[in-house]
């Protein structure tokens, strides 16, 4: 048995259904640096569209919410322990996280890409304005990027799908670097200690349309989707609180139906990335 299963094990005899049965208050765990999902603004306040959709799900359903920011490696043990009720985090839904947690109905689901500084060998990665899609055959394009970064030192946020990724096919030719935040991913490209990154790409593009330090930072080679990344991103919940998890859902697609959804995406990232089944 795993750490998190053990976990599991011990939460489930603690916490059982009360709570996910009483509905009346709900704790929301983010790591608040992942905009435009989640972020602090300058005057210190959480801002960003997962903030505004859940005020928006917490009335519907009908329960006080409330929000804590928290590292995201830490976020799936402390949701499991009984911390929080809800993660919230730009959490892509994958079959080992699902061995721990329950999600809820996609609600994005954001391709993740390689990113360098202008000027860089690697600029030239191939697969530009392509995506590539790992739930098919993918080997060529795979081995063309291991032959690229060969020898280079690679950062990916701790706890995430993009440092999975970069373990299970570049473990061997990478020097890979685990950061807490996606600001130190970033920083450390920018000062040259870091010759790539690997993240969702929506966060790196909210990083370069920073300008400053971020400005000479440039998205390489194609979009990367499907297969070990999951069906999308979705909220966790601890699997004993089905009930929270459905009620969530339904307010969830009545958003998606009523356009609310919609307007927030377009609202913080300038364009509809509304999953089609949220729109039924």
């Amino acid at each position: 048995m795993n750490l998190l299963l053990a976990i599991c094990t011990v939460a489930l005899s603690l916490t059982g259904a009360a709570h996910a049965a009483s509905l009346k208050t709900a704790r929301i765990a983010s790591d608040g640096e992942s905009p435009p999902y989640a972020m602090i603004s300058s005057s210190g306040e959480l801002e960003g569209f997962e903030v505004d959709l859940m005020k928006v799900l917490c009335e519907k359903v009908g329960i006080q919410c409330s929000t804590e920011v928290v590292d995201f490696s830490g976020m799936i043990p402390g949701l499991i322990q009984g911390k929080y009720d809800i993660a919230v985090a730009s959490m892509a839904i994958t079959d080992k996280r699902r061995e721990v947690i329950d999600f809820s109905e996609p609600y994005g689901g954001p391709d993740n890409v390689w990113a360098t500084l202008k000027g860089s060998s690697l600029a030239t990665m191939p697969g530009a304005g392509t995506t590539l899609d790992l739930s098919g055959p993918a080997n060529v394009e795979i081995e063309e990027m291991r032959n690229l970064v060969k020898g280079k030192v690679v950062g990916a946020q701790l706890g995430s799908i993009s440092l999975n990724f970069l373990r299970k096919y570049f473990s061997d030719v990478i020097d890979i670097r685990e950061y807490e935040k996606n600001e130190g991913l970033n920083l450390d490209l920018s000062s040259g200690r870091l010759d790539a990154i690997f993240n969702g790409r929506q966060f790196i593009k909210a990083a370069i349309e920073q300008g400053g330090e971020f400005s000479e930072i440039e998205i390489i080679g194609p979009r990367i989707r499907g297969g070990d990344f999951g069906p999308g991103i979705g909220f966790g919940y601890r699997k004993e609180d089905g009930e929270l998890r459905k009620e969530f859902d339904k307010a969830l697609h009545q958003a998606g139906k009523e356009g609310t959804v919609t307007k927030l995406y377009i609202k913080w990232f300038g364009d509809d990335q509304t999953p089609p089944a949220l729109l039924k």
